[in-house]
């Protein structure tokens, strides 16, 4: 008798666990296909006519018109986008770029101080750097010293109004990133805009993934300007890409605050539909990321004085719906 009651005390733990397992999965389920349920975006658009994008190399390699480059300098004014931000491709494991093109380079960036006086050109630099025999070894100085010196003429020979590095990945507290920053803000010409596009900041037990609250400080501190990539997360749920994205609005802007108010932190958002692993198209949308944008520049832990705009990933993906969620989303006024 007593055997059959544990028997039967057992049967109903293990019916009793799976029923809650349903009903999480269920409930999983209606929050993955059903947020925000319609809710509107909280907040409102801190749009300061600040904001960056991300272009192709083709720019550098000379490969559009002049007509190509006169509608991207309109289309840069009207949307309110002073920073752009052109792939010159990698730095080699010498420290050299790859590829060098300064009379492609110099026509597209006289042409855009022509037609769009405003908006400052910024040349993007890729370097791998992640701790293998192919990868940029930022701890040697003779590296770095090629690095700046192919900064300088970035700026110098093909007429850049800046630099940014897109180091990948760094991790949180690396000093060979940190000397990298150091040594170019030094070694640039006054005036010279010194970028970097950054990871997100992560929370203490995924910091792995992530820079902590002390690096953005120090790392705002060697520049002008941080462009936070706020996408290729990882993170598969809308919830949780979202308040991940409202953490950078929160975080970042307040680590720059306590370091160097004049660092100006952009947040990058994503307009790319191709799924890896790490971005999930579902989760990882235009309107997600200004959902988080906004709602955690509502939040009294964000340094609003530093928060400069978003910068959309990436010029050469963006469809037109996309410009039309950045137009309404971003660009409109927000209702008092």
């Amino acid at each position: 008798m007593e055997k059959r009651k544990k028997r039967t005390l057992r049967r109903r733990i293990v019916w009793g666990v799976f029923g809650l397992f349903v009903l999480f999965c269920v409930g999983m389920t209606i929050d993955y296909w059903g947020y925000p349920y319609g809710a509107p975006i909280g907040g409102r658009s801190f749009n300061r006519g600040e904001n960056g994008l991300w272009l192709r190399y083709k720019w550098y390699f000379g490969e559009h018109s002049e007509t190509e480059r006169r509608v991207l300098a309109s289309e840069l004014k009207d949307r309110q986008i002073p920073y752009a931000y052109f792939h010159v491709r990698f730095i080699g494991k010498s420290g050299k770029l790859a590829f060098r093109y300064p009379q492609q380079a110099r026509a597209l960036t006289t042409g855009l101080h022509r037609e769009a006086p405003g908006v400052k050109l910024i040349a993007w630099v890729y370097v791998s750097y992640g701790g293998t025999k192919s990868d940029v070894p930022l701890t040697d100085v003779k590296t770095r010293q090629a690095m700046i010196a192919e900064a300088i003429w970035l700026v110098h020979d093909c007429g850049f109004d800046g630099v940014q590095w897109d180091v990948e990945p760094i991790a949180d507290g690396d000093p060979g990133f940190l000397a990298l920053m150091r040594e170019t803000r030094a070694a640039l010409p006054p005036g010279t805009l010194l970028s970097t596009a950054t990871p997100m900041w992560a929370p203490a037990a995924l910091q792995q993934t992530g820079w902590s609250d002390g690096y953005f400080a120090q790392i705002a501190g060697t520049c002008d300007q941080m462009a936070v990539m706020c996408y290729d997360s990882g993170y598969l749920t809308p919830r949780s890409y979202v308040w991940l994205v409202r953490q950078q609005a929160i975080h970042v802007t307040h680590a720059a605050g306590q370091c160097n108010p004049k660092c100006r932190v952009l947040l990058g958002v994503p307009t790319y539909g191709q799924g890896f692993f790490s971005h999930n198209t579902r989760a990882e949308t235009l309107t997600m990321a200004l959902r988080g944008v906004r709602e955690g520049l509502a939040d009294p832990g964000a340094d609003l004085s530093t928060f400069a705009g978003i910068a959309p990933f990436a010029e050469y993906t963006t469809s037109a719906q996309d410009w039309r969620v950045y137009a309404s989303l971003w660009l409109a006024p927000s209702p008092p």
